[in-house]
């Protein structure tokens, strides 16, 4: 063989070996502390199917399982289960059952299960079972369920459901929100909470307050049998789905009588013209500046609503009302002058009645 042959097959030997080294997989590990282990210093390039950290490692990649006291930091894909103390590190893709006490960390995709006491951060996309004592954060798209304790955060689109006491989407979300407060950018799907917000919705929200900038906000006034006035401001991030604040007045016994109340709503369209509105309003009333008695007007309302024109409506229907009052006035129960009732009922310290009235006014879309 000549020289020039032996020189050659050395070459192509040595890239060999040095492309089998940075591909290696080890069949297992041990560090106490990187690079204290059996790998050594290299092991930060080598995968292995079965990783030990007494402490903390650093290895290429996982295949089945690893194991770390404190924390495991890998610079490749991690496929399995994955359990450490405080945090695991993925500088890659992670799939399977990541557990850590503290803390996942994935600078890539992650899939499977992810449960931390406190923080999953994904900066890929994750289509994951995300679960954190306090807050999930993905900076990619999102597909799943986010369940944390105080937050979850969706940088891009989320398909799923996302629940925790603050819940934000900042692409569209399809799917489900549960949450104190929620906020998506475009929502196609349900919020449930008690603040929703969304840039644009094609669904519904239902909360104390619910706001989207193409939603349904109206000021009502209107007279009943039993009010001589009524104001109602209504606002929903649709049209199908609103709530209702509301306050009135009316006099009895020669005496005032202040109500406020929270409703909800829904505007059904029958006609370019004519719409159809169903409403349950619950209202607590104040007799003579008293507002520490049970005093409750419950009404359900059927209003016929012709519009004239694209902003301005007459409104009118009858309600059913139900009245439950603890309030005597003159030795009689109630603090309203009420038409003939269709039921009445005497509680141990109360009186229920039951009627039918109307309610007719004038709506204003804003």
């Amino acid at each position: 063989m000549t020289r020039s042959r032996l020189t050659t097959l050395t070459v192509l030997l040595l890239i060999v070996l040095g492309l089998k080294a940075q591909e290696s997989t080890a069949p297992a590990q041990v560090t106490f502390a990187y690079p204290i282990g059996t790998n050594g210093q290299q092991s930060k390039d080598i995968s292995n199917r079965f990783s030990f950290n007494v402490l903390y490692g650093v290895n290429g990649g996982v295949k089945s399982f690893e194991l770390g006291g404190i924390g495991n930091q890998n610079h490749g894909d991690v496929n399995g289960f994955q359990l450490a103390g405080i945090t695991n590190i993925t500088e890659g893709n992670s799939s399977g059952a990541i557990i850590s006490g503290i803390a996942n960390v994935t600078t890539e995709n992650a899939s499977g299960l992810h449960l931390s006491g406190i923080a999953n951060i994904t900066q890929g996309n994750a289509s994951a079972l995300q679960l954190a004592g306090i807050t999930n954060i993905n900076g990619g798209g999102s597909k799943g369920l986010m369940l944390a304790g105080l937050a979850n955060v969706a940088a891009n689109d989320m398909t799923g459901s996302q629940i925790s006491f603050i819940n934000s989407t900042h692409g569209q979300m399809n799917g489900f929100q549960l949450g104190f407060v929620n906020f998506a950018n475009k929502l196609k799907g349900f919020q449930l909470g008690f603040v929703n917000v969304a840039d644009s919705i094609d669904g519904a929200s239902l909360g104390f307050i619910s706001y989207a900038r193409n939603g349904y906000f109206a000021l009502e006034a209107s007279n009943s049998e039993v009010m001589y006035a009524n104001v109602s401001y209504k606002m929903g991030s649709t049209s199908s789905l609103y709530n209702i604040y509301t306050m009135g007045y009316t006099r009895y016994n020669s005496k005032d009588v202040y109500s406020y109340g929270l409703g909800l709503g829904t505007l059904i369209p029958l006609h370019k013209r004519h719409s159809l509105a169903i409403e349950g309003i619950t209202n607590q009333m104040a007799y003579d500046d008293d507002w520490s008695k049970l005093n409750m007007l419950n009404k359900l309302n059927l209003t016929y609503q012709f519009h004239l024109s694209k902003r301005i409506s007459l409104v009118g229907g009858p309600s059913l009302n139900f009245y439950i009052t603890e309030v005597e006035v003159d030795g009689k129960y109630g603090t309203l002058d009420m038409p003939e009732t269709i039921w009445d009922h005497k509680g141990d310290q109360n009186m229920h009645y039951m009627w039918i009235g109307y309610n007719f006014g004038i709506n204003i879309s804003l």
